[in-house]
């Protein structure tokens, strides 16, 4: 009995799409299409123009030393990449922190903002922006969260 051997072998499409194709008898099977850019888990969920692309998740927690913010964020899957700003005020209504991601590669994700001035305390307001240089109008989301102070040492 003769056997033939596959070979498998990688390729990037001009797009950027790796691909991972068998050489079998000649002939080449695309076995796996596999995107660099978009990932998402769920099929029905479908990567949609920048005029559709919406905030859909924005939470944060402060982490105990009251000094740092854990930011949870998705947006809608894209096709674009979008911009995206975060900016938290103090209970006055003051910047104390800011961050910029551009062009996110990721529609879910988590960062850590890191707050300044003396000794943050109170109701905080996280304020997110996405924007795409040139398109639609900018999409915001605001959300609070509470700095308490920290344990008192005895």
């Amino acid at each position: 009995m003769h056997r033939r051997r596959a070979v498998l072998s990688n390729g990037i499409l001009t797009d950027g799409t790796q691909i991972l194709y068998c050489n079998y008898s000649r002939k080449h099977t695309i076995i796996r299409v596999v995107s660099e850019f978009l990932e998402f888990a769920d099929p029905q969920d479908v990567p949609v123009p920048k005029e559709e692309v919406r905030i859909r998740r924005l939470a944060a927690r402060p982490y105990p030393d009251g000094r740092r913010v854990r930011l949870d964020i998705a947006v809608t899957p894209f096709q674009e990449r979008p911009n995206l700003e975060f900016e938290a005020l103090d209970p006055v209504g003051d910047s104390v922190g800011t961050m910029s991601v551009i062009e996110t590669m990721d529609h879910e994700f988590e960062l850590t903002l890191h707050l300044r001035g003396p000794e943050p305390r109170g109701l905080h307001t996280l304020r997110a922006t996405l924007s795409y240089p040139e398109g639609p109008a900018p999409v915001t989301a605001e959300t609070t969260f509470h700095i308490k102070p920290p344990p008192e040492v005895k």
